[in-house]
């Protein structure tokens, strides 16, 4: 084999070297970009949960506020009351 041919296929390695690394990062560019769209998956589901979770407690708070209205009106008639039966 002549240094010309040895040449080529020194080249020819290089080049199928690279192809490989290109390949290889490229593999594993997919798993990482699949893993980050399970993730942002996960975190979207997690925000709507989070969301309906606030939408309740505020509901729930605001039940309580009004209650606590209620109960602070009713007192505040029957202090009333009181003062003016003493």
């Amino acid at each position: 084999m002549n240094e010309f041919q040895q040449q080529i296929l020194k080249k020819i390695d290089q080049i199928a070297s690279k192809l490989q690394s290109y390949k290889s990062n490229n593999h594993e560019l997919i798993n990482e970009n699949q893993e980050l769209k399970a993730k942002i998956e996960y975190l979207e589901r997690r925000e709507s949960e989070l969301v309906t979770e606030l939408e309740n407690n505020k509901l729930e708070l605001s039940e309580k506020s009004h209650l606590i209205d209620q109960a602070s009106n009713k007192m505040e008639e029957l202090l009333g009351s009181i003062n003016i039966d003493g």
